[in-house]
C-alpha cells in the first residue's frame, strides 16, 4: 500500500474496491451475451414461454405473446421502411403495445426515442414547440404516439414536421389491448380517484355524485376523443396509422436482425431540464445488457413469477430498465400501470397487490398515512424498493415498522444511479443495508471520490487508512454509462482519471458523497442546489429563478426545497421580494398568477412541474456572511400558513386546473384557465 509524504498509507476507491468483498469470487469473470437487448431478453425465458409475463388491466399476456407481438412490431416497422440507425420518438405511457414497438425496433437496429408523454404546459402551443425543438435535435424520423398526445402535440406542428421530412405516425390506444372487462375496470379507476382527490379536498356528501358526474364527462370525452382522432388523421399532410389497423394489414416480412452489442436501441431523457430539451440519455443493447446483468449479480433481481408493479415511465432509463426490463429478464410478472393520481400511491396497492414495490422514496414514504390501506394485510409485499432519490433514516424506519405491523416481512432496498448509467449503479441490502447508505455498487461498477473544487480534470482523493470516511464528488465507471454523444453532440462527457493508467472513462455525477472503509457509499447533497420533486422530477432551482426574475414586478426570487405534508415528498418553494407597491393581498394573489401564467406556463422552456407549490412573499432575503442568499436559512424556516399555494391537479399523465389561494380561513381561489 502506497505512503504519502507524511508516511501515512492510503489507497484509491477505484483501485481498491472493497466492497468487492461482498460478492462471490469469480463475478467478474463472467462473460456477458452479446447480442441485441431483444434477443437476450428471450434467451432468459426459454423455459417459461407459456408463463405470464405482464397484466394489463386485467388482461393477461405470455412471454410467448411477447416473442410473437415483438416480432410482428418488427415486421410493421420493417414494412414502413424504418432502417437501422432511425430514431423513433415515443409518446407513450406504460401500455403493452409500447415495450413491444421498443423490442421490435432493437430487432431491426431503430433507436426508440422515448419522451415524457404529459404536456409540460396548459398552453397546447408551447408543449408542441418544445417538442419540436426535441425532435430537430434527436433527428426524428417516424413517431409513435398516444391518441391523445397526437391530437394535443403532434397536430399543431405537422407541417413543420412534414417539411422536415417526417412521413409516418403510428397512433397507440391505451385501451388497445382492453378487453371489455379492462374497459371497465379503467372507468372504475376514474371514478374512485375522483372520489378520492375530492375526499382530501372536501367535506361534504356529494363526492360519489361529483364521481359518476366525471365518469360519464369521461365516457363522452372518450368518444367525442374517437370521432376528433379519426377527423384529424383525415386531414393530416402524413401518414398516420392506428397501429391496430397495421397488425390487420401486415404481411408479415422477412427481416434481418440486427444483433450487434453495440447498436443503439434506447433514448430516453433525464427528469429535470435545462432549457427547451430535456437531456437525451442514448443506450446500445452493451449497455442495456451490462445493466440488467449486474442488477442480477447484485442481487436486484426479482423471482419468476412475482408480481412487480410497474409505474415508472419508459423516457426515464430508471423505469424502462430497472422497472420493467428487469422484470422480464427476472421472468416476473409486470403489472404495468398507464395512468395514476400520483398522490394515491395506496389504491394500487389495494388493487394490484404486488409482490415487489419498485418506486420513489415519496410514494414510499406516503403508505404509513394512506386511509386506504390503513387496516389491510400487506403479507403479500415482499420486496419494496427505492431509488430516484433519497429517503431519511426516520422515514426509512417509519415505513419499516408500518410493513411489519400489516404483515409484510419486506424490509427497505435502496439504491443509487443516473439516468446517464440507465438507472441504478449501487445496491443496499442485507448488510451492507445501512441507515442513510445507499449500499454498494453494482459488480461491474466502479465509485470513486474525486476533489469537487478541480473542475477541469478528475482529481482521485486518497483514502487514508487511519481515517473511518472519505468525502468527495462522486464519478462514475461502467459498460452501462451511456455512449454519451448524440447526432455527434457530446451530451455526456467523459473523463480520465488522473495518475490512473488503466484508460477506464468516468463521468461526474455532480453528487457530494461519502464512503466507508467498506465501501459502503452514503449520499449528502448536490453541488448545484438541485432537488428531486415528490415524483422524481429534477429540480435546478436556478432555472426557475432566473424566469421569474425576468418578472418586472419581482426584485429576487429564492427557490428551495420543502417537505410538503399533503403530498408526502418534496416540492419547491419560491421565496420572492415583490415590487414595494405591491402590497394588498389582490395584488399579491395577481402577481403569483401573472408568474404562473406567463413566466412558466406560457413558457416554452419551461415545464408545469417547476411551478412552485407555495410562494413566501418578503421584505428581504436572509444573507450569508459572503452577502450570499442563504439557502440553508431558507429551507429551515417552518412554513406559518401565510404562503400563497399553487395547487396543480395531476396524474403521471395529464395537467388539469390550478388553483392560486392563500391559507387561513377566509381562501381565496384564483383558478387557471386551460
Amino acid at each position: 500500500m502506497p505512503k504519502d509524504e507524511n508516511d501515512r498509507e492510503y489507497f484509491y476507491l477505484h483501485e481498491a474496491r472493497p466492497w468487492m468483498k461482498y460478492y462471490p469470487e469469480g463475478i467478474l469473470e463472467r462473460k456477458y451475451p452479446e447480442t441485441n437487448l431483444f434477443r437476450y431478453l428471450l434467451s432468459k425465458n426459454v423455459d417459461r414461454m407459456n408463463s405470464v409475463s405482464q397484466v394489463y388491466y386485467g388482461k393477461k399476456f405470455t412471454f410467448d405473446d411477447l416473442r410473437k407481438e415483438s416480432i410482428l412490431s418488427a415486421q410493421i416497422l420493417n414494412e414502413l421502411g424504418t432502417k437501422k440507425g432511425d430514431n423513433i420518438t415515443n409518446l407513450v405511457p406504460n401500455i403493452p403495445e409500447a415495450s413491444r414497438l421498443w423490442f421490435g425496433a432493437t430487432e431491426i437496429g431503430a433507436i426508440s426515442d422515448f419522451i415524457d408523454p404529459r404536456p409540460d404546459t396548459m398552453d397546447i402551443r408551447a408543449n408542441a414547440n418544445k417538442l419540436l425543438e426535441i425532435i430537430k435535435f434527436e433527428q426524428t424520423k417516424y413517431i409513435v404516439a398516444l391518441d391523445i398526445c397526437y391530437l394535443s402535440i403532434i397536430k399543431p406542428i405537422e407541417k413543420e414536421l412534414k417539411a422536415m421530412g417526417i412521413e409516418n405516425v403510428i397512433i397507440l390506444s391505451a385501451s388497445e389491448s382492453m378487453n371489455l372487462r379492462g374497459k371497465i375496470d379503467y372507468l372504475h379507476d376514474v371514478l374512485n380517484y375522483n372520489y378520492l382527490r375530492n375526499l382530501r379536498n372536501s367535506d361534504n356528501d356529494v363526492k360519489k355524485l361529483k364521481g359518476y358526474k366525471v365518469l360519464l364527462e369521461r365516457l363522452k370525452e372518450m368518444e367525442k376523443q374517437k370521432g376528433l382522432l379519426d377527423a384529424a388523421i383525415k386531414t393530416s399532410p402524413l401518414h398516420v396509422y392506428k397501429y391496430s389497423d397495421l397488425v390487420k394489414t401486415c404481411n408479415r416480412s422477412i427481416y434481418t436482425s440486427v444483433l450487434d452489442p453495440d447498436a443503439a436501441n434506447y433514448m430516453g431523457h433525464t427528469s429535470g431540464t435545462s432549457g427547451a430539451r430535456p437531456k437525451p440519455i442514448i443506450a446500445t443493447n452493451r449497455n442495456g445488457i451490462s445493466t440488467l446483468e449486474q442488477l442480477i449479480d447484485g442481487g436486484v433481481s426479482f423471482k419468476p413469477g412475482e408480481r412487480v408493479l410497474h409505474i415508472l415511465p419508459y423516457f426515464a432509463p430508471f423505469g424502462a430498465y430497472d422497472n420493467h426490463l428487469l422484470n422480464i429478464a427476472s421472468g416476473s410478472i409486470t403489472l404495468s400501470v398507464p395512468e395514476f393520481e400520483m398522490g394515491e400511491f395506496g389504491y394500487l396497492l389495494k388493487k394490484y397487490q404486488p409482490n415487489v414495490i419498485v418506486a420513489t422514496p415519496a410514494w414510499l414514504s406516503s403508505l404509513p398515512d394512506c386511509e386506504y390501506i390503513k387496516d389491510m394485510d400487506l403479507s403479500f409485499v415482499t420486496r419494496i424498493i427505492y431509488g430516484g432519490d433519497s429517503m431519511s433514516a426516520a422515514d426509512e424506519e417509519r415505513l419499516n415498522t408500518f410493513l411489519f405491523a400489516h404483515g409484510s416481512n419486506a424490509v427497505v432496498e435502496k439504491g443509487h444511479g443516473m439516468s446517464e448509467f440507465l438507472g441504478c449503479g449501487t445496491y443496499a441490502k442485507d448488510s451492507y443495508n445501512m441507515k442513510n447508505s445507499i449500499g454498494i455498487p453494482l459488480p461491474r461498477t466502479i465509485y470513486s471520490l474525486v476533489d469537487p473544487k478541480v473542475e477541469d480534470k478528475l482529481v482521485p482523493l486518497k483514502f487514508y487508512t487511519d481515517q473511518e470516511t472519505l468525502s468527495g464528488e462522486l464519478v462514475v465507471s461502467s459498460d452501462a454509462v451511456t455512449p454519451g454523444k448524440v447526432n455527434g453532440n457530446i451530451i455526456v462527457p467523459r473523463y480520465t482519471m488522473e495518475g490512473d493508467s488503466s484508460g477506464k472513462e468516468y463521468i461526474r455525477t455532480r453528487d457530494l458523497v461519502h464512503a466507508d472503509r467498506n465501501g459502503i457509499f452514503y449520499h449528502e447533497a448536490r453541488k448545484d442546489r438541485s432537488f428531486t420533486r415528490v415524483d422524481g422530477f429534477k429540480i435546478k432551482p436556478y432555472e426557475i429563478e432566473k424566469e421569474i426574475l425576468k418578472n418586472n414586478k419581482v426584485i429576487k426570487a429564492a427557490v428551495v426545497e420543502y417537505f410538503d405534508d399533503r403530498r408526502r415528498g418534496i416540492m419547491p418553494m419560491c421565496h420572492i421580494v415583490l415590487d414595494e407597491n405591491i402590497i394588498t393581498e389582490k395584488q399579491i394573489l395577481e402577481t403569483v398568477e401573472e408568474i404562473v401564467n406567463k413566466n412558466i406556463i406560457g413558457n416554452p422552456t419551461m415545464s408545469s412541474r417547476q411551478i412552485p407549490a407555495k410562494f413566501k412573499v418578503r421584505r428581504s432575503m436572509p444573507l450569508t456572511k459572503n452577502s450570499k442568499v442563504d439557502y440553508n436559512s431558507l429551507k429551515m424556516e417552518e412554513l406559518d400558513g401565510n404562503e400563497i399555494n399553487v395547487d396543480v391537479n395531476e396524474t403521471n399523465l395529464t395537467v388539469d386546473s390550478i388553483e392560486i389561494y392563500f391559507n387561513g380561513v377566509n381562501t381565496k381561489v384564483k383558478k387557471l384557465n386551460k
